[in-house]
Protein backbone atom coordinates (compact mmCIF):
# COMPACT_ATOMS: atom_id res chain seq x y z
CA UNK A 1 0.00 0.00 0.00
CA UNK A 2 2.60 2.35 1.19
CA UNK A 3 4.63 1.84 -2.04
CA UNK A 4 1.70 2.66 -4.20
CA UNK A 5 1.12 6.12 -2.50
CA UNK A 6 4.51 6.79 -2.91
CA UNK A 7 4.26 5.55 -6.80
CA UNK A 8 1.07 8.30 -6.90
CA UNK A 9 2.83 11.06 -5.18
CA UNK A 10 5.97 10.53 -7.45
CA UNK A 11 3.80 10.72 -10.13
CA UNK A 12 1.82 14.07 -8.58
CA UNK A 13 5.46 15.78 -9.07
CA UNK A 14 6.14 14.55 -12.26
CA UNK A 15 2.00 15.99 -13.30
CA UNK A 16 3.80 19.51 -11.63
CA UNK A 17 6.94 19.52 -13.54
CA UNK A 18 5.38 18.90 -16.85
CA UNK A 19 2.76 21.59 -16.61
CA UNK A 20 6.23 24.16 -15.26
CA UNK A 21 7.53 22.94 -18.76
CA UNK A 22 4.43 24.15 -20.46
CA UNK A 23 4.70 27.18 -18.65
CA UNK A 24 8.20 27.83 -20.21
CA UNK A 25 7.39 27.01 -23.35
CA UNK A 26 4.49 29.34 -23.20
CA UNK A 27 6.89 32.38 -22.00
CA UNK A 28 9.25 31.02 -24.21
CA UNK A 29 6.53 31.82 -27.12
CA UNK A 30 4.85 35.00 -25.72
CA UNK A 31 8.71 36.35 -25.75
CA UNK A 32 9.27 35.38 -29.75
CA UNK A 33 5.88 37.06 -30.64
CA UNK A 34 7.10 40.22 -28.99
CA UNK A 35 10.67 40.05 -30.57
CA UNK A 36 9.88 39.35 -33.86
CA UNK A 37 6.51 40.24 -34.10
CA UNK A 38 5.38 36.54 -35.08
CA UNK A 39 1.23 36.28 -34.20
CA UNK A 40 1.54 32.56 -35.01
CA UNK A 41 3.92 32.56 -31.59
CA UNK A 42 1.62 34.56 -29.51
CA UNK A 43 -1.51 32.14 -30.88
CA UNK A 44 0.42 28.95 -29.86
CA UNK A 45 1.44 30.53 -26.77
CA UNK A 46 -2.77 30.88 -26.16
CA UNK A 47 -3.27 27.43 -27.51
CA UNK A 48 -0.84 26.26 -24.19
CA UNK A 49 -2.50 27.88 -21.62
CA UNK A 50 -5.49 26.23 -22.81
CA UNK A 51 -3.72 22.81 -22.21
CA UNK A 52 -2.55 24.26 -18.95
CA UNK A 53 -5.97 24.22 -18.06
CA UNK A 54 -6.28 20.38 -18.58
CA UNK A 55 -3.35 20.01 -16.56
CA UNK A 56 -4.52 22.08 -13.67
CA UNK A 57 -7.63 19.63 -13.49
CA UNK A 58 -5.78 16.71 -13.63
CA UNK A 59 -3.35 17.55 -11.04
CA UNK A 60 -6.12 19.33 -8.50
CA UNK A 61 -8.55 15.73 -9.22
CA UNK A 62 -5.07 13.60 -8.43
CA UNK A 63 -4.40 15.62 -5.43
CA UNK A 64 -7.83 15.30 -3.98
CA UNK A 65 -8.01 11.33 -5.34
CA UNK A 66 -5.08 11.09 -2.95
CA UNK A 67 -6.68 12.60 -0.03
CA UNK A 68 -9.67 10.68 -0.02
CA UNK A 69 -7.93 7.10 -1.14
CA UNK A 70 -5.28 7.66 1.50
CA UNK A 71 -4.53 8.28 5.38
CA UNK A 72 -1.56 10.30 4.55
CA UNK A 73 0.59 11.33 7.20
CA UNK A 74 2.00 14.56 8.06
CA UNK A 75 4.17 15.03 5.59
CA UNK A 76 2.11 13.69 3.03
CA UNK A 77 -0.21 16.34 3.64
CA UNK A 78 2.25 18.94 3.24
CA UNK A 79 3.10 16.83 -0.46
CA UNK A 80 -0.24 17.11 -1.37
CA UNK A 81 -1.24 20.44 0.19
CA UNK A 82 1.76 22.02 -1.72
CA UNK A 83 0.91 20.53 -4.56
CA UNK A 84 -2.78 22.32 -4.95
CA UNK A 85 -1.05 25.67 -4.38
CA UNK A 86 1.98 24.98 -6.87
CA UNK A 87 -0.87 24.26 -9.52
CA UNK A 88 -2.75 27.15 -8.67
CA UNK A 89 0.54 29.35 -8.91
CA UNK A 90 1.62 27.78 -12.52
CA UNK A 91 -1.97 28.51 -13.77
CA UNK A 92 -1.94 32.06 -13.21
CA UNK A 93 1.59 32.42 -14.72
CA UNK A 94 -0.59 30.49 -17.69
CA UNK A 95 -3.15 33.18 -17.59
CA UNK A 96 0.13 36.81 -17.32
CA UNK A 97 1.40 35.07 -20.29
CA UNK A 98 -1.91 34.74 -22.50
CA UNK A 99 -2.38 38.64 -21.55
CA UNK A 100 0.88 38.97 -22.67
CA UNK A 101 0.25 37.00 -26.37
CA UNK A 102 -3.04 39.35 -26.65
CA UNK A 103 -0.90 42.69 -26.29
CA UNK A 104 1.91 41.29 -28.32
CA UNK A 105 -1.06 40.46 -31.17
CA UNK A 106 -2.78 43.76 -30.86
CA UNK A 107 1.11 45.12 -31.15
CA UNK A 108 1.45 42.96 -34.47
CA UNK A 109 -1.83 44.80 -35.91
CA UNK A 110 -1.14 48.60 -35.33
CA UNK A 111 1.79 48.19 -37.72
CA UNK A 112 4.41 50.08 -35.70
CA UNK A 113 8.17 48.99 -35.42
CA UNK A 114 8.40 46.25 -32.80
CA UNK A 115 11.44 48.40 -30.88
CA UNK A 116 11.20 45.55 -27.85
CA UNK A 117 13.49 46.90 -24.99
CA UNK A 118 16.12 44.06 -24.96
CA UNK A 119 15.30 44.33 -20.84
CA UNK A 120 12.27 42.47 -21.81
CA UNK A 121 13.68 39.16 -23.43
CA UNK A 122 15.97 39.11 -20.39
CA UNK A 123 13.08 39.47 -17.84
CA UNK A 124 11.75 36.66 -20.01
CA UNK A 125 14.33 34.50 -19.78
CA UNK A 126 15.04 35.20 -15.69
CA UNK A 127 11.31 34.59 -15.29
CA UNK A 128 11.31 30.90 -16.92
CA UNK A 129 14.40 30.00 -15.09
CA UNK A 130 13.09 30.78 -11.72
CA UNK A 131 9.52 28.65 -12.79
CA UNK A 132 11.77 26.11 -13.79
CA UNK A 133 13.93 25.98 -10.59
CA UNK A 134 11.28 26.14 -8.54
CA UNK A 135 9.43 23.11 -9.43
CA UNK A 136 12.80 21.85 -8.90
CA UNK A 137 13.36 22.70 -5.68
CA UNK A 138 9.92 21.09 -5.15
CA UNK A 139 10.50 17.94 -6.64
CA UNK A 140 14.04 17.14 -5.44
CA UNK A 141 12.74 18.41 -1.83
CA UNK A 142 15.64 21.23 -2.20
CA UNK A 143 15.60 23.53 0.16
CA UNK A 144 18.85 25.61 -0.56
CA UNK A 145 17.88 25.59 -4.60
CA UNK A 146 14.38 27.46 -3.58
CA UNK A 147 15.66 29.88 -1.61
CA UNK A 148 18.12 30.47 -4.44
CA UNK A 149 14.53 31.62 -6.56
CA UNK A 150 13.71 33.57 -3.65
CA UNK A 151 17.10 36.12 -4.28
CA UNK A 152 16.80 35.91 -8.11
CA UNK A 153 13.87 37.72 -7.58
CA UNK A 154 15.41 40.93 -7.19
CA UNK A 155 17.09 40.96 -10.70
CA UNK A 156 13.66 40.82 -12.24
CA UNK A 157 12.38 43.65 -9.64
CA UNK A 158 15.87 45.50 -10.44
CA UNK A 159 14.97 45.19 -14.89
CA UNK A 160 11.68 46.34 -14.82
CA UNK A 161 12.22 49.54 -12.63
CA UNK A 162 14.42 49.89 -15.66
CA UNK A 163 12.35 49.63 -18.13
CA UNK A 164 9.91 51.64 -16.54
CA UNK A 165 12.47 54.12 -16.82
CA UNK A 166 13.46 54.11 -20.27
CA UNK A 167 9.74 53.31 -21.61
CA UNK A 168 8.83 56.53 -19.42
CA UNK A 169 11.28 58.31 -21.27
CA UNK A 170 10.24 57.10 -24.31
CA UNK A 171 6.43 58.41 -23.71
CA UNK A 172 7.69 61.86 -23.07
CA UNK A 173 9.71 61.96 -26.32
CA UNK A 174 7.55 60.10 -28.82
CA UNK A 175 3.69 61.25 -27.71
CA UNK A 176 2.50 59.79 -31.30
CA UNK A 177 3.63 56.37 -29.94
CA UNK A 178 2.94 56.68 -26.12
CA UNK A 179 0.27 53.83 -27.06
CA UNK A 180 3.28 51.43 -27.61
CA UNK A 181 5.41 52.59 -25.12
CA UNK A 182 2.06 51.77 -22.52
CA UNK A 183 2.03 48.54 -23.22
CA UNK A 184 5.36 47.09 -23.10
CA UNK A 185 5.56 48.84 -19.67
CA UNK A 186 2.57 46.35 -19.17
CA UNK A 187 3.97 43.23 -20.59
CA UNK A 188 6.92 43.72 -18.10
CA UNK A 189 4.64 43.98 -15.13
CA UNK A 190 3.39 40.92 -16.22
CA UNK A 191 6.47 39.39 -16.51
CA UNK A 192 7.51 40.71 -13.50
CA UNK A 193 4.44 38.96 -11.70
CA UNK A 194 5.14 35.39 -13.28
CA UNK A 195 8.71 35.76 -11.19
CA UNK A 196 6.49 36.70 -8.25
CA UNK A 197 4.44 33.46 -8.83
CA UNK A 198 7.97 31.84 -9.02
CA UNK A 199 8.67 32.68 -5.60
CA UNK A 200 5.59 31.45 -4.34
CA UNK A 201 5.85 28.29 -5.28
CA UNK A 202 9.36 28.17 -3.98
CA UNK A 203 8.30 29.11 -1.13
CA UNK A 204 5.59 26.26 -0.95
CA UNK A 205 8.74 23.97 -1.72
CA UNK A 206 10.45 25.36 1.92
CA UNK A 207 7.07 24.67 3.52
CA UNK A 208 6.85 21.43 2.05
CA UNK A 209 10.40 20.32 3.11
CA UNK A 210 10.04 22.02 6.54
CA UNK A 211 6.47 22.15 7.55
CA UNK A 212 7.00 25.73 8.15
CA UNK A 213 5.63 29.20 6.03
Amino acid sequence: MRKTFDAELLELGHQLTSMATAAQDTIDLVTSSLSRGEEACAKAAVEQTTAMDQMEREIETHCMSLLMRQQPVARDLRTISTALKIVTDLQRIGDQAANIAEISTLMAADGLPSDVPGDIPIMSRQAGLMVQQAIAAYADRDENTARAVIHLDDIVDELFVKLKQELTQRIAKQEDHSGRAVDLIIIGKYLERIADHAVNIARWAIFCVTGEL
